[in-house]
């Protein structure tokens, strides 16, 4: 008999939970991340800078991605959304942890 790893135990348990949870056996926890909107981006943008190079320059975040969330051809992952969620609420503080303010 071959022997099976923690790591395929795990994943077997996992897998197992996973196809009781989608037959409603068992209720697992959520959480919900909802996305963060091109305006909502373009607000925040344009509270802190004056254009999409300006950010760039102040928070380090590519002018193009910046530029891509703004017309909604990709949405900012998680990182990306608490980075602006922070510049949103306190520029300064991410201007003074990047050494730019």
């Amino acid at each position: 008999m071959t022997h099976r790893s923690d790591p395929g135990l795990e994943i077997e348990a996992g897998l197992r939970e996973a196809i009781a949870h989608r037959k409603g056996e068992i209720a697992l926890p959520v959480r919900r991340v909802d996305i963060m909107t091109a305006e909502q981006v373009r607000r925040i943008r344009k509270s802190v800078a004056r254009s999409p190079k300006e950010f760039e320059a102040k928070f380090g975040v590519p002018a193009r991605t910046v530029e891509g969330w703004e017309q909604n051809r990709r949405s900012p992952d998680p990182a990306a959304r608490v980075l602006l969620t922070v510049i949103a609420d306190n520029p300064e503080a991410v201007e003074r942890a990047l050494g730019r303010a």
